[in-house]
């Protein structure tokens, strides 16, 4: 997962992310989160996946730094907004009250969609034109600016926020779908194909409802 934190969290915090190569616990933590995430967003079991998760929590609570911490826990959250699951956010606020981060507060109040508190200019780049659209109840422009995300999992992030805030149209999930799709992540995609059946079903498409019926059903087999 280091392109997604150091994309989440402009620091050097990976291997990758500056010059100098990262400690051995913060290498095995990236490692383990970067298992999970492809762990998650394919579908695996979740007994296994579950297992590199509290492995790289593990390694990084080897150097007691609240901060990464964090971090990884947001990376969790991020990637459940990404599947359209309930945020748990728990754990994360736990750390928060150990040290509170100005970046991991702006980032935890921008996953719950909290439009009057996140602070533009503290989120990553990739997210500002993205976050503009949201605040301003435009889905039309809020479409553009999430397929301008080049990074397919902080599309698909920032295409979760914005229909979990009612901020919907057929652009956006088919974005979402494409991205799923294109990158193999089956988890993702038969939750934004049910999203996608359930608009056509509100729209009274039942011919589109049924060819994405036919499909999820193909995956599931």
């Amino acid at each position: 997962m280091k392109k997604l934190f150091c994309l989440l969290f402009p620091v050097l915090l990976l291997a990758g992310c500056g010059a100098k190569p990262a400690p051995v616990w913060i290498a095995a933590g990236h490692k383990q989160l970067e298992t999970f995430k492809q762990d998650f967003l394919t579908g695996r079991e979740p007994p296994i996946t579950e297992i590199h998760f509290r492995k790289a929590v593990e390694e990084i609570k080897k150097g007691g730094d609240a901060d990464l911490l964090g971090k990884a826990w947001l990376t969790r959250m991020a990637l459940q907004v990404a599947v359209r699951e309930e945020l748990e956010e728990g754990e994360y606020l736990k750390t928060e009250a150990v040290e509170a981060v100005p970046a991991n507060r702006n980032f935890y109040r921008f996953l719950k969609g909290d439009a009057a508190t996140v602070d533009v200019s503290l989120l990553p780049d990739p997210y500002r034109p993205f976050w503009m659209a949201f605040r301003s109840g435009d889905a039309a422009k809020a479409a553009v600016t999430i397929a301008a995300i080049e990074d397919p999992l902080p599309r698909l992030i920032a295409a979760g926020l914005a229909v979990s805030h009612r901020l919907e149209n057929d652009a956006i999930l088919q974005i979402a779908v494409e991205t799923a799709s294109r990158n193999g992540w089956k988890r993702a995609l038969l939750a934004w194909l049910e999203r996608l059946k359930s608009s056509h079903e509100a729209a009274g498409d039942a011919a589109k409802a049924t060819a994405i019926r036919s499909r999820i059903d193909m995956m599931m087999k």
